[in-house]
């Protein structure tokens, strides 16, 4: 019979899930935009500002529908982990604060760049507020990030006197927003966030330019996918750099989640790495082994004497789901599957000087839903990896969570909002752009007269 605690945990990972749809195109579409705007303008190239005239009508849907969306994640916290959220707002509450700052900066700039577009005789004073949008969006992502990074490394307050009185005593909210892990977290959280909504824009662009034959539109969607591609690739390649300092610092900071990842069972030196497998019968099984690798990569040396850690040096009673090792190899399968995609499309645009081909425009659609299940991995690993601890080794979910049954209708209620509000945005958006006149955008684009020095 599933427990109240599982309901809660169940709700709040589907709620995410829904909301990561969202905000990852939040933030690729805010970046793309301030990049095509400045194109446009540096270029006299009126393809390029219709781009960003274009697409941020879709990037205001997805903002709203996104705030609604942090609203009913917001109510959840205090709803379903009261506990926790007793203990964030007496040590760990600056993240929040700021993210409400960055919240009001993106809110305020998207509406000035959106609604007064003419207004700004010299274009670059427009493209700042493109720019503060970005900002405003991305350090909204960083903010939360560092609430997260607390969970998996907390600091801040004298944790010993917690656990032994339940006391919260010593606390330095500074030392608690700059948690052990805050730095790689929010660089591999940042740029993989960001590589997602970009391949996912691109899929959705390589989609409009198959449906559409004007020449006008497919000049403006062509143009798109440049600059997406470009930047998608970066994105996705900071991402696995970070990604893989990410997974060497477990080693030190959560050494029972890196055990998992990896599906060591004890303590090795010269580990082997593992492709897939599973445990049965209290071994790994059916799993494909490159010899040394793993201690490589944990140490960057085929010859060093460290021990990667196992999971017999912990409690059963504290080991996170074993599945986590297969959601860690499909983020890193599938993400190093999208990267080599990525490179093949970069091939096709530099050195062909032809990236719509038939293969190139599929594959951009394959890779756009594959992303986005290479990124749902990822939270996936990270979130069950540090269970049963909402906390890491300080708060447990099941003393965090809401016991109630009362949180049931409200469940329920939020499954339903987001099975209708999701699928409605994304269609929403898609109708808003159709409906768009991509030759009225076209001739409200750049002008040489328009355009004054910086």
């Amino acid at each position: 019979m599933v427990s109240i605690v599982d309901f809660d945990r169940f709700l709040m990972g589907y709620t995410l899930g829904a909301h990561i749809l969202i905000v990852t195109l939040s933030i690729s579409l805010a970046v793309l935009i301030s990049t095509a705007e400045f194109l446009g303008i540096r270029r006299k190239d009126r393809y390029y500002e219709a781009i960003a005239r274009r697409f941020s009508k879709a990037l205001v849907v997805f903002f709203a529908v996104g705030t609604a969306s942090g609203t009913v994640l917001a109510v959840e916290l205090f709803t379903l982990w009261p506990s926790f959220m007793v203990l964030i707002g007496k040590v760990d509450i600056l993240p929040f604060y700021y993210e409400v700052f960055a919240f009001f900066l993106e809110a305020i700039a998207l509406v000035l760049y959106v609604y007064y577009w003419e207004y700004f005789k010299n274009r670059y004073h427009h493209w700042l507020l493109s720019l503060l949008v970005a900002i405003g969006t991305v350090m909204s992502a960083v903010f939360i990030t560092l609430i997260n990074a607390f969970m998996n490394t907390p600091s801040g307050f004298n944790i010993p006197e917690y656990l032994k009185t339940g006391n919260i005593t010593g606390v330095n909210p500074i030392a608690a927003f700059m948690s052990p892990s805050g730095f790689v977290e929010v660089a591999h959280v940042t740029t993989a966030t960001f590589a997602a909504g970009a391949f996912l824009f691109l899929a959705y662009l390589a989609y409009s330019y198959l449906k559409n034959h004007d020449s006008q539109a497919r000049i403006l969607y062509s143009k798109a996918m440049k600059i997406t591609i470009v930047s998608g690739f970066i994105g996705l390649a900071l991402a696995g750099i970070s990604g893989d300092s990410a997974a060497r610092t477990l080693i030190s900071l959560q050494p029972l989640k890196y055990a998992a990842i990896e599906l060591n069972l004890h303590p090795a030196v010269n580990a082997a790495e593992r492709l897939g497998g599973i445990i049965v019968n209290g071994v790994p099984a059916y799993y494909i082994s490159i010899p040394r690798l793993q201690s490589f990569l944990a140490f960057l040396s085929f010859n060093s004497k460290q021990a990667v850690p196992g999971l017999s040096q912990f409690p059963k009673a504290d080991w996170p789901p074993l599945f986590i090792h297969l959601t860690f190899d499909t983020m890193v399968g599938g993400g190093s599957l999208v990267g080599l995609f990525g490179l093949y499309l970069l091939y096709r645009m530099i050195i062909k000087k032809n990236y719509l081909n038939w293969l190139s425009l599929y594959g951009m659609i394959v890779a756009g839903v594959l992303i986005e299940v290479v990124y749902d991995s990822g939270w996936v690993t990270d979130e069950v990896g540090r269970q049963p601890w909402i906390i890491y080794n300080v708060m447990s979910v099941a003393s965090a969570a809401n016991t109630s049954p009362s949180v049931i209708p409200l469940g329920i209620g939020i499954i339903i909002f987001y099975l209708i509000v999701v699928p409605f945005t994304f269609y929403f958006a898609h109708r808003l752009l159709q409906h768009s006149s991509i030759g009225e955008e076209l001739s409200a684009g750049v002008k040489k007269e328009d355009v004054s020095p910086s």
